[in-house]
């Protein structure tokens, strides 16, 4: 019993260990991410979504995409 408690601890440490791993990295990550959108400047990133908005719309519109999409998605749903 008392080695099935000893591996019990040593995993439940090994986890610990993993989530603190886990959480340095997310950190990082988003430490990382925060330095990258510093450098674009809001206008260029307002401008683009408005572009990308505008151009998704007119696909979504025109016939032969429009009626893709529904055959997909009534695909998807048998």
């Amino acid at each position: 019993m008392s080695s099935l408690n000893e591996r019990i601890q040593r995993c439940s440490q090994d986890m610990d260990k993993q989530r603190d791993c886990a959480l340095v990295l997310l950190n990082r990550q988003k430490s990382d991410l925060d330095r990258r959108i510093e450098g674009i400047p809001l206008p260029a990133a307002i401008g683009l979504a408005l572009v990308g908005g505008f151009l998704a719309q007119r696909l979504f519109r025109s016939p032969n995409p429009s009626r893709l999409f529904r055959l997909y998605l009534a695909w998807r749903a048998l």
